[in-house]
């Protein structure tokens, strides 16, 4: 049990970046909907768990653990390694801003000097990874129940008004939908990979199960939070402390924390992805990839948060999405039309 939590808690970690538990993400896919929007969110975490599960599978079925041989073996080498550039360098950017997200926490809400943020992020994250997987997935076993914890209790007390009777979805609303998932989960994916040759199959079907479903509820919260208090957070950077500060303001630097605990969670698991990834194409060692990254992203991290999420987030998550809807549609030739096994 305690491992399919584990697995449960690092999926959590991977997708529940800063977008997600600031609400900005969850605002613009769903709150603008309405009541079909909070139907969406909820329908968002069943498309996590089958999504997760389906790529497992597939990779579990093929004997493969990294997003380059699982593109390669349907899209052909071109594909594969376009994905790998794209995803390792998609990787490293959630990383770096990951880190510059977890300084400008620090130094903003939380009232510590600039560097001290970062400094404590890049502690905690460098020797997590210098334990590989399982310091992956205890960091995830203890940080995100607690991330968990602090939004339920936050949100305890919202009015859900849900009518599912007069629901009427459109088109926009369920591509928005499918966009959202796919978005977050093409970088969980890189984490999920490396499952297959160290967890047994019913092991890791069950952990993502749990993990989309918490999700689900997670986005399901904040975004009954959001429609609430959206007239008065509309334009906000990051609505959910907004809230806050309205609904509940003594939780104001609490939530503040939950923040970097996502940060810090998504940091760790994009690290170590990239690690794994890199340490098949250079053959070094874990411990000397790891200082070759800490030291080739130092002079990034001086830029800006904002200026980060912008100039890199949408070109190459954008990409990475088309690459995802690749993998899905040639995996369906395969399947169906060409009546391959896999």
């Amino acid at each position: 049990m305690r491992r399919i939590i584990k697995i449960a808690f690092t999926y959590v970690g991977a997708v529940i970046g800063a977008g997600f538990v600031s609400g900005q993400e969850i605002f613009n896919f769903f709150v603008i909907h309405g009541s079909e929007g909070l139907a969406l969110v909820l329908i968002t975490g069943f498309l996590f768990a089958i999504l997760g599960n389906s790529i497992f599978l597939i990779s579990e079925k093929l004997a493969v653990d990294n997003y380059y041989q699982l593109f390669s073996y349907y899209g052909g080498k071109r594909l594969g390694l376009l994905a790998d550039l794209n995803l390792t360098l998609f990787l490293l950017s959630s990383f770096i801003i990951m880190l510059v997200g977890s300084k400008e926490v620090f130094s903003t809400f939380i009232d510590l000097k600039y560097n001290w943020g970062l400094i404590l992020t890049l502690l905690i994250v460098i020797i997590t990874n210098f334990y590989g997987l399982e310091g992956v997935l205890d960091l995830n076993f203890i940080l995100i129940p607690i991330l968990l914890l602090i939004i339920i209790v936050f949100t305890l007390g919202i009015d859900v008004n849900l009518n599912l009777s007069y629901l009427k979805f459109n088109l926009e609303q369920l591509v928005s939908t499918f966009t959202y998932t796919g978005y977050n989960l093409v970088l969980a994916i890189t984490v999920l990979l490396p499952l297959v040759s160290k967890f047994s199959k019913l092991e890791v079907m069950i952990g993502i199960s749990s993990g989309g479903i918490i999700l689900g509820i997670i986005a399901f919260l904040i975004a009954t939070t959001l429609i609430q208090f959206q007239d008065q957070i509309i334009g906000e950077q990051l609505p959910m402390l907004e809230a806050v500060k309205i609904y509940k303001p003594q939780f104001y630097y609490l939530y503040a924390l939950t923040l970097w605990l996502a940060m810090l969670t998504t940091a760790s698991c994009n690290l170590y992805a990239l690690l794994d990834r890199l340490q098949l194409i250079f053959k070094w060692s874990r411990e000397k990839l790891l200082i070759f990254v800490i030291v080739l992203i130092i002079p990034l991290l001086q830029f800006s948060f904002s200026t980060l999420v912008q100039g890199i987030y949408p070109k190459l998550g954008a990409l990475s999405l088309f690459l995802f809807a690749a993998l899905v549609i040639s995996y369906i030739i395969h399947r169906y039309l060409l009546r391959n096994e896999i």
